[in-house]
């Protein structure tokens, strides 16, 4: 088959420093909020028309930090506890042949601010900071919603974990912005742990914003336990 090569239009910034923790869907956390910096040859507005007639964009990425090595025909996903396989295709994981995804966000309009305007703002992003994107396009309810799809698979959307931030995470917390603390709360309550940890005891960390935050769960409840400035942890 004939080599396709395909070129980035730009990147995304959003709060999520590396994979882990990571919203597994696009929307679960809508105070997730992102910027779609594209490559100049594309911020002239004839690119740009119209976009402001929709609410909601699909955004096609590249899982550049997934090597090509890593793909697999047969994955475990989270949704069936991380023992069942299935094929890729009947999947969304990120190890796929192309390495290919989609997200559909809220566009909230744009920003024209500084040197790399205008940049798509969205909310709802479950991507890594830095993802590269290869194209949007517009999300038309009339075709995109389907009343009677189904899946057997993940038919419902996750549950979500109570939330608590320790007595010793309290002074931090509350010296972080309003709207990052309501990212990081909203996240840990996606409980992002492995499967196979579910029955063990172990402190994780979710790199966001400019943070590293340290959380546990216990009694079916995550515990936000700490928090530290990832600038301050590289001197």
């Amino acid at each position: 088959m004939e080599l396709i090569q395909l070129r980035p239009i730009g990147r995304l910034e959003t709060p999520y420093r590396d994979k882990f923790g990571v919203p597994r869907q696009a929307g679960l956390v809508p105070s997730a909020r992102g910027r779609l910096v594209l490559e100049a040859e594309f911020r002239r507005e004839e690119a740009l028309c119209g976009l402001k007639e929709f609410s909601h964009l699909w955004i096609v990425v590249l899982f550049n930090e997934m090597r090509k090595e890593e793909a697999r025909l047969a994955v475990r996903p989270p949704r069936l506890g991380g023992n069942e396989k299935l094929g890729v295709f009947a999947t969304r994981s990120p190890f796929r042949p192309n390495r290919i995804g989609i997200s559909a966000c809220r566009f909230h309009g744009f920003d024209r601010a500084g040197g790399d305007g205008p940049a798509l703002v969205l909310s709802g992003v479950d991507l890594v900071d830095g993802t590269a994107v290869l194209d949007v396009k517009p999300y038309l309810p009339y075709a995109d919603l389907i009343p009677d799809a189904w899946s057997r698979v993940a038919p419902e959307a996750p549950e979500r974990l109570p939330v608590r931030v320790s007595e010793e995470a309290k002074g931090t917390f509350s010296e972080i912005s309003e709207e990052q603390r309501e990212v990081i709360l909203e996240t840990l309550s996606f409980d992002a742990r492995p499967a196979f940890h579910e029955k063990q005891e172990r402190t994780y960390f979710l790199r966001i914003f400019d943070l590293d935050v340290a959380w546990e769960v216990k009694n079916g409840e995550c515990v936000l336990c700490g928090l530290r400035n990832l600038s301050d942890q590289a001197q």
